[in-house]
């Protein structure tokens, strides 16, 4: 396996169990950032661990994280590690199990490597371009479905609610057309799951790059259609981190799904 490839897994292992024993120890806090979103002691211990192994081996590469305050460069040509610490950290501080540490590696303006690792199912996602993707070593595919009223659909909602109505509206032209739906409160998840064809697809208005990075390449790997069903030009981020009006799918019903979200 690729040094970064095995890297990533290791530090996300490492990561994901620190996270799951401060939980399980009620050993952490939670306070809002920038007035409407949650965030944990445990996220900032969580960033400090992939931070530290990530430079102990690659002491160069630069890094993208939620949790940095500091330099938050997309353009990923430099290798370049696309980290969150804690994806889902509502459902992590209401003791939910879809809660995971996800790690995408870049280099010259693309994303290579992705891992997302949930610590309370040890379920480890990982993919490297051009080589399939995998959960726990096996490898994973999407679900070949023709019929979107046949498929279960993901969806996520942001922590500010400005466009809530817009959001009522497009889950409203979905839910008749779906067999069911699905909010894990992971995107990276969300996506993974569609990648090991548990949902059939997913959709979601704004997400950031650390969202998607490595899940999108997974479920690339795994045989999913990613798009948008609303493209915005001269948007500003690289179309393998971007993850705004974002649907990931089996490829048979993306279209469907993209006509009733558009």
């Amino acid at each position: 396996m690729d040094i970064i490839l095995s890297e990533a897994i290791r530090i996300a292992k490492l990561a994901g169990t620190k996270i799951k024993e401060l939980r399980e120890a009620k050993q952490y806090t939670e306070s809002v950032k920038d007035g409407y979103e949650l965030v944990t002691t445990a996220d900032l211990v969580s960033n400090d661990i992939i931070k530290a192994e990530i430079y102990k081996v690659f002491c160069n590469h630069e890094i993208l994280s939620e949790e940095d305050n500091g330099n938050k460069n997309q353009s990923l040509q430099q290798p370049t590690w696309i980290i969150d610490p804690i994806d889902g950290t509502v459902g992590y501080a209401n003791d939910h199990y879809q809660v995971a540490v996800s790690i995408a590696y870049a280099v010259d303006c693309k994303v290579r490597y992705g891992v997302v690792y949930n610590p309370f199912l040890d379920e480890m996602y990982y993919a490297s371009e051009n080589s399939g993707a995998f959960l726990n070593g096996n490898k994973i595919s999407v679900k070949d479905v023709s019929e979107l009223k046949s498929c279960v659909i993901g969806t996520g909602f942001p922590h500010r609610k400005d466009d809530i109505q817009e959001i009522i509206s497009r889950l409203g032209r979905v839910l008749p057309h779906i067999r069911d739906l699905r909010r894990l409160g992971s995107p990276a998840l969300d996506i993974c799951w569609v990648a090991c064809g548990r949902m059939q697809g997913f959709y979601e208005g704004k997400l950031s790059p650390w969202d998607v990075a490595a899940a999108k390449l997974i479920a690339i790997e795994a045989g999913a259609e990613v798009g948008y069903y609303k493209k915005e030009d001269n948007y500003p981020v690289l179309e393998c981190i971007n993850g705004n009006n974002i649907i990931v799918s089996s490829p048979k019903v993306f279209d469907e799904l993209k006509h009733i979200l558009a």
